[in-house]
């Protein structure tokens, strides 16, 4: 695996094999999270909740308005990281944006998330017409692209700037609805198959966009490839060769990568490795020290605190609770950051995520030896 950047190195100060430990804030978020995914240790482990749309209300706009104009989803996604003062800022609007580009039709609410309304695909042929998306000029991709770059115009390399798209199985399922997807796999698989290779021609041209446009991670959502929805055996034929793919053109670019399955994965571990990603981001159904113990030194996991019970039903001592065990099972050697196990959803108190960082400022420091 690539090793990014150590620019960290430079600021330990020590005599020879001295133990230290860094004063606070001697690394900027980005820091933190590339010395995470080299699984090396910084002053303190990296923290990061998925928080994206959830924070359109906290500056007056809808879900909507985040979603369609680049300055308004900048606005409010610098808002969450200068109020809260997490390590990464996350660039990104709704999972169905790429979809609608390839010709998905959507209901879109003024105040929520949308909702597939018509597939542009009903045979074969169809995919064949398919032409990837111009990704500066179709949809609302250049939306993101916008965002993107407002965001590495204001913070640079001080904050890890997040982006990306669908895995390519689940975007396919998602241009051609998953009920028909899942029954193509096995009454029409050679319309499954160009439908999944268009997805990642796709995808690959959308992240050397993103990172061209500063974002330093670039992420592949990919639950409906994962063991709630399919096999372990037809997620290595389907989705991992895919991700690969994506992934390794990523990393061309000089972007960190990361994954993400909903639900307990653990099924699928060996191929997750295999697709080449820099981090797996774990969700809360998942054991985060079985995971530990089996991609230790070899994939950075993030995670995997409950979005939903904890972060944003629960109180802030529930916050801190939990991330004291995950920092306790997942932190020792490097390789983790600690956040949400998925997405945050609106409404969320702003206190709990206060609770998750200061968790990590707290909780989260290393004594380690200088290298």
């Amino acid at each position: 695996m690539e090793r990014y950047s150590t620019r960290w190195g430079s600021n330990i100060v020590c005599t020879g094999d001295e133990e230290t430990t860094h004063k606070h804030n001697d690394f900027t978020g980005l820091e933190r999270i590339e010395a995470a995914v080299n699984h090396e240790e910084p002053d303190r482990i990296p923290v990061f909740p998925l928080i994206t749309y959830a924070l359109a209300r906290h500056v007056g706009y809808t879900v909507f308005e985040f979603s369609h104009d680049p300055r308004k989803l900048f606005k409010a996604i610098s808002y969450g990281y200068e109020k809260f003062g997490y390590d990464g800022i996350i660039a990104y609007a709704d999972v169905y944006l790429f979809a609608e580009a390839a010709g998905l039709k959507l209901e879109f609410p003024s105040d929520s998330v949308p909702n597939p309304s018509k597939s542009p695909i009903n045979s074969i042929e169809d995919v064949e017409k398919l032409a990837v998306p111009d990704v500066y000029r179709d949809g609302r991709i250049p939306v993101l692209l916008e965002a993107i770059r407002l965001t590495s115009e204001k913070y640079g390399d001080k904050v890890a700037i997040y982006s990306g798209g669908q895995g390519p199985f689940s975007l396919a399922a998602e241009i051609r609805g998953l009920t028909n997807f899942l029954k193509d796999l096995y009454v029409n698989e050679e319309l499954a198959s160009k439908l999944v290779k268009y997805a990642t021609e796709y995808m690959v041209e959308l992240g050397k966009a993103q990172a061209e446009a500063g974002a330093h991670i670039l992420h592949l959502g990919d639950s409906f490839a994962g063991p709630s929805i399919i096999s372990p055996n037809r997620f290595a034929v389907w989705a991992a060769p895919n991700l690969k793919e994506v992934f390794q053109a990523w990393r061309s670019c000089g972007a960190i990568t990361s994954l993400h399955i909903c639900g307990d994965s653990s099924l699928i571990w060996p191929q997750i490795e295999e697709t080449g990603t820099n981090i797996f981001e774990v969700d809360y159904l998942v054991n985060i020290l079985e995971a530990k113990n089996f991609f230790n030194g070899k994939v950075c996991l993030m995670g995997n605190i409950d979005p939903a019970r904890v972060l944003h039903r629960g109180a802030a001592d529930n916050v801190i609770d939990e991330g004291r065990k995950c920092i306790m099972n997942a932190a020792s050697g490097g390789g983790y950051i600690l956040g949400s196990g998925c997405l945050i959803m609106p409404g969320f108190p702003p206190e709990n995520i206060s609770a998750l960082v200061e968790t990590a400022e707290s909780y989260g420091r290393y004594t380690y030896r200088a290298r």
